[in-house]
């Protein structure tokens, strides 16, 4: 069919054959200024990829062919694969083949490995041999485990050998989707620092003993279910920096961790449940509070910065986005010396991972929040800048904001609240309690809540309130 002569095609501009060739010669040298590049380099490139892409360009030349096989990390996605629900089976079963070749190719250990499969790989054994290649061949330090398309029908029923987790250079673990039966996976799992299990099922004596397998967690996440809805949850752990809990109802949950600073709670629907908490560093977490509002999500943080030079595991877990989804928090309540410089900007950093709004934030001051004596230096001058960085996200709006422990006296407490009238984060009301301790300094106190309500306010119908 020919085109009409008055078609917008006839005004093209044609290209000469000489324009072709010079940019056939551009891609060429710039293919090959890429393939110069050190592996270095070409792995970060690879990085930017999917692992299917980044395995393909081994098709390139010879000097791609092992690049990506030194990739710290890999990632695979069965249901991206996978389109026909008709030959489901043989095309999960023929993909899970492939990811099998592609792990026993990877040049060396591996950071971290993602699998989401299907219920197949699971009564295959398939599920068992990537756990096996991935901790004892490729001494993989992050293992994501991810079952698709359950219908709990029996089919999830993850039966693992024994002590199949406890590899020493495996340090994280996530299981979702699956039903378990038995504990005996977990015996001997002193390597795990990271353990989360989200949309598990078992019973709670498996749950109790998986928990009691792996004495030195520092970070523990609970998204369970029961065959049955008896027994209790016993949580006893030494180690554990942050605790996060979701499950329904049942009789009894028991939490003793000593070093507990992070324990969040999502729907936990409890009847006439029995709670015990021997959490010492959380003092400001009211169990009568949460029990009251189980269809409120509560995340409590004692800010807490650690010996010099030590991982903070549960702060970086807790404000990475992609290990943790905060944003169906809710109601926040955090602890913090408002002196220490490292404090203020572990407290920035946890709000600003907030993408919605958040009914109810309390904020209690530490009793340390004492005033330097005359000559003593605020740690330098990074200590009296701190708050010029201090502006939150944009994102981060609350309704209220619960103030406890207000001095009045303590600049750096004033600081704080004066950005949250003159930013605009607040929607309705600023709380100020004071402490016992502070009684005696009433007039102090309300000459400083009198220069908070003097200050531009970002939202004007913000009430301030102190009592």
């Amino acid at each position: 069919m020919s085109l009409p002569q008055n078609s917008t095609l006839s005004s093209v501009p044609s290209i000469s054959p000489s324009s072709c060739k010079r940019r056939k010669r551009m891609q060429i040298t710039n293919v090959k200024l890429i393939t110069e590049l050190p592996d270095e380099l070409l792995l970060k490139i690879l990085m930017t990829m999917s692992t299917e892409e980044a395995v393909r360009t081994s098709l390139i030349s010879k000097r791609w062919e092992g690049v990506w096989k030194k990739l710290p990390h890999l990632s695979f996605d069965m249901r991206k694969t996978v389109t026909s629900k008709e030959y489901l089976i043989d095309r999960s079963d023929y993909i899970a083949q492939l990811i099998t070749k592609v792990i026993r190719n990877h040049g060396g250990h591996m950071e971290c490995c993602k699998i989401q499969h299907f219920s197949y790989q699971i009564r295959d054994g398939m599920l068992e041999t990537w756990i096996q290649l991935l901790t004892r061949v490729k001494h993989t330090k992050c293992l994501e485990l991810r079952n698709l398309r359950s219908r709990r029908t029996g089919s999830s029923v993850a039966w693992l050998s024994p002590n199949i987790f406890s590899h020493p250079d495996l340090t994280s673990l996530l299981l979702f989707r699956y039903d378990l039966e038995s504990a005996l996976a977990f015996d001997n799992c002193h390597n795990l620092s990271i353990l989360r299990l989200e949309k598990i099922c078992a019973e709670a004596a498996v749950f109790n003993t998986v928990i009691k397998s792996c004495p030195f967690l520092k970070v523990l996440v609970l998204d369970i279910t029961w065959y049955t809805r008896t027994g209790g949850l016993k949580i006893h752990h030494d180690n554990l920096k942050l605790l996060h809990l979701a499950c329904t109802d049942i009789d009894y949950i028991e939490v003793s961790a000593a070093l507990l600073d992070i324990f969040s709670v999502n729907y936990v629907f409890v009847r006439e449940c029995y709670v015990r908490l021997s959490i010492p560093r959380m003092l400001q977490f009211n169990k009568n509070d949460w029990l009251a509002e189980a269809n409120m999500p509560h995340i409590s943080y004692n800010i807490s910065c650690g010996d010099q030079g030590e991982e903070n595991i549960a702060h970086e877990f807790v404000v990475s986005r992609k290990n943790y989804n905060l944003r169906r928090f809710t109601s926040l309540t955090v602890s913090v010396d408002v002196m220490d410089p490292k404090e203020v900007h572990m407290l920035k950093e946890f709000l600003d991972v907030w993408g919605r709004e958040v009914r109810k934030l309390e904020i209690f001051f530490k009793d340390n929040n004492v005033l330097k004596e005359e000559g003593e230096s605020s740690v330098d001058v990074a200590q009296g800048k701190k708050w010029e960085r201090f502006y939150l996200n944009a994102d981060f709006i609350v309704k209220d904001v619960w103030m406890y422990n207000f001095s009045g006296l303590n600049e750096e407490e004033f600081v704080l609240a004066s950005r949250f009238v003159t930013q605009g984060t607040m929607i309705k009301k600023l709380m100020i309690k004071t402490s016992p301790t502070n009684e005696n300094n009433w007039l102090g106190i309300q000459t400083a809540v009198a220069k908070l309500m003097e200050l531009p306010k970002g939202n004007k119908e913000l009430n301030i309130v102190f009592f």
